[in-house]
């Protein structure tokens, strides 16, 4: 054991080291993918499906300033927030949101157009895609049943334009009883440009068992 007034000096010299040793080997590494396909379309329009509480997309909308004034940014963010019951929690595999004026005061921050929709994606997302523009860039991370994914690519796939990208997470490489893999691996190649992304980050989850996590990129043709 080491003694705390020990600890207290060695501090300074172990949070930089522990903290690059989690950037470089623990934290997840997919999520590069996002910021990289934010840079290739110079994306101004941005759509997520599980916005959680916000920092994911914070991070979305930083990278989509360096090719856009802030003013040009609108961000479309989907979650249940509230919403959440104990029963959607296990159904979904899913995180506890925090409340929606929360994330919006966080959000609002950035200098970019914000726009939250609390609800079940099944119920409205078809219902605000009749309004809502064509998307740059979409991240689908909400709810994890097969169905709920099934509905909420429906929805999204009629906001793509013809350079528009669409991340899925959560392709299981070795499970398909949740996830985005099933719906992944049926779509049409002749109407769609499918990437199963090689960066896979793995871990096991008390709860759900081991999971081998890549995302998922879809195009138009």
């Amino acid at each position: 054991m080491i003694p705390e007034t020990i600890k207290v000096y060695l501090r300074p010299l172990y949070v930089p080291v522990a903290n690059l040793y989690y950037d470089m080997f623990r934290k997840p590494r997919r999520y590069r993918y996002l910021f990289e396909s934010i840079n290739l379309t110079h994306a101004a329009k941005i759509l997520e499906v599980g916005t959680w509480n916000g920092e994911r997309a914070l991070q979305m909308i930083d990278t989509a300033h360096k090719a856009s004034p802030e003013s040009n940014i609108a961000y479309y963010g989907f979650d249940l927030f509230e919403q959440m019951t104990d029963q959607v929690f296990l159904d979904e595999v899913s995180k506890r949101p925090p409340s929606m004026a929360d994330v919006r005061l966080k959000l609002e921050k950035s200098g970019a157009e914000i726009h939250l929709y609390p609800g079940n994606t099944k119920d409205t997302l078809p219902k605000e895609i009749l309004t809502l523009p064509k998307m740059d860039f979409v991240f689908i991370d909400g709810g994890h049943h097969v169905d709920t994914i099934s509905s909420d690519w429906n929805a999204v796939s009629k906001l793509m334009h013809a350079t528009t990208i669409v991340i899925f997470d959560d392709y299981w490489r070795n499970r398909s009883d949740a996830g985005c893999k099933l719906l992944i691996d049926s779509l049409d190649r002749a109407v769609y440009n499918v990437e199963v992304l090689p960066i896979v980050d793995s871990f096991d989850n008390d709860e759900f068992g081991r999971l081998d996590i890549s995302f998922a990129k879809v195009t138009l043709r």
